[in-house]
């Protein structure tokens, strides 16, 4: 299984695949504090993870959020003992936006992390 997150200062959304279906689907939004790495553990030893995508934008806008990314990146590699893969990310809080709303979804920004995660996954599939 692989596991996409999308990557926040507050909160850290995620998705998961097969990687032989590619179909990416929404898992859950944790919230980004002391307990992140243990709890993203758990989510790896539960489903098998065997590859993480984290979106990273290439804008450069962005350069503040890249480093920091980074740094969450090598830290899960080492927590959770699996590859990590980047993968663009711009828009895609634009587009989980727009899809919560099409599917007639409330309260959107609670579950627009999640949805990117889902966007930023599928897009690495869709890519390989």
């Amino acid at each position: 299984m692989i596991l996409g997150i999308d990557w926040g200062q507050r909160k850290i959304g995620l998705a998961i695949a097969e990687e032989e279906i590619a179909i990416a689907s929404t898992l859950e939004t944790l919230e980004n504090d002391n307990e992140i790495f243990e709890r993203l553990l758990e989510v790896a030893k539960e489903y098998e993870i065997t590859k993480i995508i984290i979106g990273k934008s290439s804008h450069l806008s962005q350069d503040d959020n890249v480093e920091k990314i980074e740094k969450f990146a090598t830290t899960c590699m080492k927590k959770c003992g699996v590859k990590i893969v980047f993968e663009e990310e711009m828009f895609s809080t634009r587009e989980a936006h727009e899809n919560l709303k099409k599917a007639g979804k409330k309260r959107i920004s609670e579950k627009d992390d999640a949805e990117s995660a889902r966007i930023i996954l599928q897009q690495y599939l869709d890519n390989h």
